[in-house]
């Protein structure tokens, strides 16, 4: 009887990936991801909500089940099940009973799904993809009301867990813009334009009605303008899906994405997925806390101290009071130090809510930094 041998470089590629999965890291994205996207859910479900109240539910009008054996509710037992999901939406936002909240609205959200092929979008998909994530990870341990119940009664369950849903999560984001932008780099409608000069021009009323300027609704609606519009458009989703794995590109990509999404969410009609998109960046955070730490003087610095307790919901800095006078000063995960006016850029552009708008900042001092320094 033979024995099959794995190869030694093929044993350790699979020693590295199996350390990798099972590595245990911090969750406390995942958890913030729970709070933030349980809004998101709550705005997927008000439309459905809206019919249903009206009499309406997906079998009123045509619809195509996926499969014959799959199960199809009693009307009043179906209407029941969304507002489940609904009240169960509110809790992962509470952190009540997180984690049983977060399987609820995930069954339900993805029930809803396969119910029919015209309930298939992909921003639904996507969603019922970071539900699942979130309902495999333990979310609920920071950022809860369950986590500070356990905490006031001695029970605190540890804070990290193996990072496999989480890198994952990230795969799939990645994979998002990678897959629509090489979809749109293949097609030609899309490459030259035709697809973004079409959509203009069927809701140019709409654009007359608004706020904008009549120069800038004949520049947007301007066949020649969408032949250079739609290559930034792919360039953009290419550079997004590459630029988020690396470290030195990441803060740019994950500007640009917010970017990229608050103009798709003007321009399109695409229900929940800008939402989701946008709140989802916060799974590319490093999964550690407190690997920072920011000392101030709080006789001078009192707001910002208090801003940092308050924003940093990723849990990324630790508060030191420093000695009186003495500057901002943040000490970086490698060691750099960081003062004053830069300190207070460097975190605000760590924090989730003010990161958008310190991040131009800090790019700038760094660009500016290197070319002085080059003789």
């Amino acid at each position: 009887m033979m024995t099959a041998v794995t190869p030694p470089r093929a044993a350790a590629h699979v020693g590295r990936l199996d350390e990798l999965l099972g590595r245990p890291v911090s969750m406390r994205a995942m958890a913030l991801l729970r709070i933030l996207v349980g809004p998101v859910v709550l705005l997927h479900l008000r439309p459905i909500l809206e019919d249903a109240a009206d009499g309406r539910i997906y079998r009123d009008h045509f619809y195509e089940p996926y499969a014959a054996w799959y199960p199809e509710l009693p009307r009043a037992v179906y209407i029941g099940l969304l507002w489940l999901a609904a009240v169960a939406a509110v809790a992962m936002i509470a952190g009540v009973f997180a984690r049983a909240a977060t399987v609820i609205v995930a069954g339900v959200v993805a029930y809803d799904l396969f119910l029919s092929t015209t309930n298939f979008h992909n921003n639904r998909a996507y969603l019922v993809i970071v539900l699942a994530a979130l309902a495999v990870t333990p979310c609920d341990r920071e950022l809860s009301f369950d986590a500070w119940w356990r905490a006031r009664r001695g029970h605190v369950l540890p804070r990290t867990s193996p990072g496999w849903p989480l890198w994952l999560l990230r795969f799939e984001a990645a994979t998002v813009y990678g897959a629509s932008g090489v979809s749109k780099l293949l097609d030609p409608d899309w490459f030259n334009g035709t697809v973004t000069w079409h959509r203009l021009v069927l809701v140019r009323d709409r654009l007359e009605a608004s706020v904008l300027p009549g120069w800038s609704i004949d520049v947007l609606t301007d066949r020649t303008f969408h032949t250079f519009v739609a290559k930034l458009i792919i360039a953009t989703e290419l550079f997004i899906a590459a630029g988020l794995w690396s470290r030195r590109t990441r803060y740019a990509a994950v500007w640009i994405a917010v970017c990229f999404h608050v103009v798709i969410e003007l321009s399109a009609r695409v229900e929940v997925f800008s939402y989701l998109a946008v709140v989802a960046l916060v799974i590319w955070a490093v999964p550690s806390t407190t690997d920072r730490t920011v000392t101030i003087d709080p006789a001078r610095h009192q707001l910002l101290a208090t801003g940092v307790r308050a924003l940093d919901w990723l849990g990324r800095f630790r508060i030191e009071e420093g000695l009186p006078g003495s500057p901002v000063t943040v000490v970086d995960r490698d060691g750099r130090l960081t003062y004053g006016g830069r300190a207070v850029a460097l975190v605000g552009s760590r924090l989730p809510l003010t990161a958008w708008f310190a991040l131009p900042a800090v790019a700038v001092d760094r660009l500016t930094r290197r070319r002085s320094a080059i003789p």
